[in-house]
Formats: structure tokens, sequence, C-alpha cells
């Protein structure tokens, strides 16, 4: 009897986790699937990702410039057919900003693309490159 009751507790536990995983895993996988679906896709405003979905093929009527976390959000949960996005493509910092203030209901999907973008110069690196003279106060 104990062993029927394990057995039946491990079965109940494995699909109940099954079920979860599923749940959890997003609709789409990649922003081609987004291009082939039709859907309208958000960028940041005066960002580069406009020429990098429109190289990838999108239609420029299918791409929506956002300025503000809270503007993807409000995209975000309208949708692309109630004048949304489906989904946002940004630059790894501004996603990670979003989702700081929006972790409910949102996660990162890839792949990232390594494009030109961000980029951080040591001030060492600079410093043995430049000579920066300041003005001494007298």
């Amino acid at each position: 009897m104990f062993v029927l009751l394990v057995l039946t507790s491990s079965y109940t536990a494995s699909f109940a986790s099954m079920l979860t995983v599923q749940q959890l895993s997003p609709a789409v996988n990649d922003v081609h699937d987004l291009q082939k679906q039709g859907e309208y896709v958000g960028f940041h405003r005066g960002s580069y990702i406009e020429g990098l979905l429109e190289d990838i093929g999108f239609d420029r009527s299918k791409i929506r410039p956002l300025d503000t976390p809270d503007d993807f959000h409000s995209a975000l949960s309208n949708g692309s057919k109630n004048g949304g996005v489906a989904a946002l493509v940004l630059e790894v910092p501004y996603i990670k900003l979003f989702l700081a203030k929006y972790c409910q209901g949102y996660t990162m999907v890839g792949p990232i693309y390594k494009t030109a973008g961000f980029a951080f110069v040591s001030l060492t690196t600079l410093s043995s490159t430049f000579t920066i003279k300041l003005p001494r106060k007298i």
C-alpha cells in the first residue's frame, strides 16, 4: 500500500511539473517567428534596432517605436491585435531595465544578436591614449 502511495505521488508531481513548464514557455522563440506570423514588434525609439528589423525583412508598418518602459508595458499588454505589439526587440540593457520594473508575465528569449550597440571603455585606456588637461584652481 505504501509503495502504491509513493508511486502515485511521484507520478502526480511529475505530471504537474510538466504542465507548469509548458505554461511558462514563451509562445515565440525567435524574431523570425514574429515576422512569419505578421506580428507587430516594438523597439526603443532612436535605436539602431529599427534598421536591424528592416534588414531582417520586417515590413516597416509592422515595426512600432516606443519611448519608455511604461510604453513597452502598455504596448505588450494591448497585444499586436489591439494596437500594441506582440514582442519587443531591444538592446539587453533596456530589456533588463524593463524586466526590473515589470518582472511579472514577461521573459527574455533569445537568441541575442551580436551587433554594434553599447560600448564601454576603461578610463585607464582613455588616459593612456589621450592627454586631458584640466584647469587648476588659482
